[in-house]
């Protein structure tokens, strides 16, 4: 090492690193070769500058991980491209090269993109599993150019058993990056702060790790550590770092205050009016208690965007929609929280004043809660219950690590308050592993339940001005049960869930799409492997069924309400192209109770109501379908994707049969590193089945463009015209149904007059963003929707909404 060191000072080419550590220079470490164990140096001052250039000193003495292996679509052959991973660290950071190589390099897939945008990109994945449970890890993303994505993985992934591991995006973690195109392929290079990192305490450690590069010219990943895809774990897959010790990274305190404001316009009686400036001030603090643990809090977030979601279709939806969480407060983390149910759905909590959170691992128990109080209680009250305050939430969970296979054993318990208004729920879930295959898993969980309900000695004279019915509070409770077990390998797997909710269960905190039903399930893969530069390159089977029972049925003998069955082929293609055929037959039972306050006039005078009408046709079977979806990334500049379904369904509204024609394409333009542009559409056509009049038109386009002048300073555009035309409800046998003696339809989730216009709205965004490293940034965007009376007609097009949006938030850091 002396003479290493002596060498290095006498050529002067470059700052020379310090050694702490006597490590054999250059060790290497070829994981096709089983070769997966590394022990990575310690050098006390690398002198290292972050500029993708991997010509420093230090990078001479980095262990290198090689000898990458392909997973897709060739699993377990040799690398198609050669890849190299240079490893050492800090007392108070680790570093991390790579040199991808490129047979052609003008095929490397590079864009000057936003922050998490890089996927389409070629890119390196790096998994960090500090704590070496093979459970969860830190996921760094690079493209070519050094831009970054991260995230958080899970085993099991996010939302159940049947989702496969999955990579939450939503976390920011503080690294460094840059890279740059050569003519061999690229070179990025990496340094990230331990602090930025959660690992346990300990004189010496050792970190599970993988690197997996993704060319997608080629539809390949190839990594350092093999990896079998259809494995049910990921992790436990991956190689380690060993030998890691003296760390100092240091106590983490992080403070990010913020700043907005907003001026807001919108249409009431009196016509179009905007308010006044609202500037407000928060703040975020992230506090790390230990290596193990972070506190998170915050006062008056801000969580506003001015861009809107993608409109979805519900014509035909009888239940709430799940909206994905985007909030980051919300976001980091959020892998504990989950559950085979979704007992913890934090788009519950609106308009959180303050929100605290802590996250960590103290040896085998993971455990995490969150708190906060709500200004904008979702769950609203009955129109006769007393003015309801603030909501306060509160979530706890605590998970413990069983054995090394990945199998947890866990608890939850979760509190929503208003007033004397409560819901709380407790459950207990388990994940099992058996063998290199099988998993296991349960929940069991209980609800209680305290809500507002009329006093029966009082008269429901609410609509009344000033007046306000007698009431008391209710209590109610319920329970439920989810089981399911699976088989993941490489040509065979299946899973079989049972889930059972009956109607007195309700989480005020999470999101149960509906209660009162017990769902039963089996799904069958079986799955091909194309040789080598096949053109075929997998092709899976996939077929299965369900069947959803009413009540206490399923538990009695009972015949099921609703059911479906399928089976669906898959194939991928050589170049990135996949093409998959599905058909399927289902049943479903309407209740005619829901159709009860719908009425018809009769031939013979009087009135004939709804449920008199649906009752005789109320189980509809034979509902078939079809489907067909195209999808390439084979092009460098243009990707794209087309699914078309139709399928038989009931007209939910009115009780009835109908026909249903799906269309959904989806365009993305990268003509230039700093343009994208993706353009989509959704249609959806309802007719009846008895007549072939039309029930429902759904028309969704939406073109989202994206400008990166650097990597901090970008501007985008959207723009989104949404149709939903819907006709009145009608009878089985054609009459128009009447509510108050006229006609009505039911559109949006309202009932509006028979005669009213259906307006469509146009959204319209534009944001200019900067940047440069997560909590530092700042916003100005403009969000405008307008009206148009006639779909795509665009005359006199009436202001609905606007707003004008500003934020700046700055990071502090220790």
């Amino acid at each position: 090492m002396m003479l290493l060191a002596l060498a290095c000072a006498l050529t002067g080419a470059a700052p020379c690193p310090s050694f702490a550590d006597s490590i054999p220079a250059r060790s290497v470490y070829d994981g096709a070769r089983g070769e997966l164990d590394a022990r990575i140096p310690r050098l006390d001052d690398p002198a290292v500058r972050v500029d993708g250039r991997l010509d420093e000193a230090a990078w001479g003495h980095a262990a290198v991980l090689t000898g990458f292996t392909q997973s897709t679509p060739a699993q377990g052959t040799p690398a198609s491209e050669r890849t190299e991973v240079l490893v050492f660290y800090t007392p108070r950071e680790l570093f991390i090269g790579i040199r991808a190589h490129a047979s052609d390099p003008s095929r490397i897939r590079s864009t000057l993109a936003e922050r998490d945008q890089i996927t389409a990109d070629d890119h390196v994945r790096i998994l960090l599993d500090t704590f070496h449970d093979r459970r969860r890890a830190f996921a760094f993303f690079v493209n070519p150019l050094g831009i970054q994505q991260d995230g958080t993985f899970a085993e099991g992934g996010n939302r159940g058993p049947n989702r496969g591991s999955g990579i939450s995006f939503s976390p920011d973690f503080l690294f460094q990056s840059r890279g740059r195109l050569t003519g061999e392929g690229y070179e990025v290079e990496i340094r990230i702060p331990l602090k930025s990192l959660k690992f346990p305490a300990g004189a010496e450690q050792t970190w599970g790790l993988n690197v997996v590069r993704v060319i997608p010219a080629r539809g390949a990943e190839e990594s350092w550590a093999p990896r079998a895809r259809n494995a049910p774990s990921e992790l436990a897959q991956s190689g380690t770092l060993s030998g890691i010790h003296g760390l100092r990274p240091g106590r983490l305190l992080e403070i990010n205050p913020t700043l907005t404001a907003r001026r807001e316009g919108a249409t009431d009686e009196a016509g179009f009016r905007r308010g006044p400036a609202e500037p407000e001030v928060g703040g975020n603090l992230k506090y790390g208690i230990t290596s193990e643990l972070t506190l998170d809090a915050t006062v008056n977030p801000d969580f506003s965007t001015v861009e809107a979601d993608a409109d979805q279709i519900t014509v035909n939806e009888r239940f709430a929609l799940s909206v994905p969480e985007k909030r980051p407060f919300f976001l980091e983390g959020a892998d504990l929280f989950s559950t085979p149910e979704t007992l913890v759905y934090t788009r519950s909590i609106v308009d959180p004043a303050a929100g605290a959170r802590i996250t960590g691992k103290l040896g085998p128990l993971n455990l995490a809660w969150l708190g906060a109080v709500d200004d904008a209680p979702l769950r609203a009250p009955a129109r006769y219950a007393p003015r309801e305050g603030r909501a306060v939430v509160h979530v706890g969970r605590l998970r413990r690590d069983l054995g090394a296979r990945g199998s947890t054993l866990g608890v939850l318990a979760t509190s929503r308050q208003v007033g004397p208004a409560f819901n709380r729920v407790g459950a207990v879930d388990a994940r099992i592993r058996l063998g290199a295959i099988h998993t296991f898993g349960a929940l069991a969980g209980a609800s209680w339940t305290r809500a507002w309900a009329p006093d029966p000695a009082g008269t429901d004279s609410a609509g009344a001005p000033g007046r306000r019915v007698g009431v008391a509070t209710a209590d109610r409770a319920g329970h439920i049960a989810h089981l399911f077990a699976d088989r993941t390998s490489r040509h065979w797997g299946w899973v079989a869930t049972l889930r059972d909710v009956p109607q007195g269960f309700a989480s005020h905190t999470g999101f149960i799409r509906r209660t009162g039903v017990t769902d039963v399930s089996v799904y069958n893969r079986l799955s091909w492997f194309g040789a080598r530069g096949a053109r075929v390159e997998r092709v899976d089977l996939r077929g299965g069924g369900s069947r959803l029972y009413g009540g206490r049925g399923f538990w009695r003998g009972d015949g099921a309400l609703e059911g479906s069955g399928g089976m669906r082929v898959e194939a991928q293609l050589r170049g990135n192209h996949e093409v998959e055929v599905a058909v399927s037959r289902g049943f479903n039972t309407l209740d005619p109770a829901a159709y009860a306050g719908y009425a018809v006039p009769a031939p013979a005078g009087g009135m004939e109501t709804g449920d008199a009408l649906v009752a005789p046709d109320r189980r509809m079977a034979g509902l078939n379908g079809a489907s067909l979806r195209l999808q390439s990334a084979y092009f460098k500049t243009v990707e794209g994707s087309f699914h078309a379904e139709v399928r038989e369904v009931p007209l939910f509204a009115e009780g009835t049969r109908g026909r249903e024609r799906t269309l959904r394409g989806s365009l993305e333009l990268r003509p230039t590193a700093s343009l994208r542009v993706d353009a989509g559409v959704r249609h959806s056509l309802l007719h009846r089945a008895r007549d072939g009049s039309r029930y429902s038109r759904a028309l969704v386009p939406r073109l989202r463009a994206e400008y990166q002048l650097t990597r901090a300073l970008a501007v985008r555009a959207l723009a989104q015209y949404a149709v939903e035309e819907v006709d009145v409800l009608r009878a089985p046998d054609g009459r128009p149904y009447l509510r108050d003696g006229e006609p009505f339809r039911v559109r949006r989730g309202n009932r509006p007059a028979w005669d009213q216009p259906q307006l469509n709205p146009v959204r319209m965004d534009v944001l200019l963003s900067w940047r440069p490293s997560p909590g530092t940034m700042a916003f100005l965007g403009y969000g405008r929707e307008v009206v148009d009376d006639e779909a795509f007609r665009f005359n006199g097009l009436a202001p609905r909404t606007d707003g004008l949006f500003f934020k700046v938030s700055y990071l502090f850091r220790n």
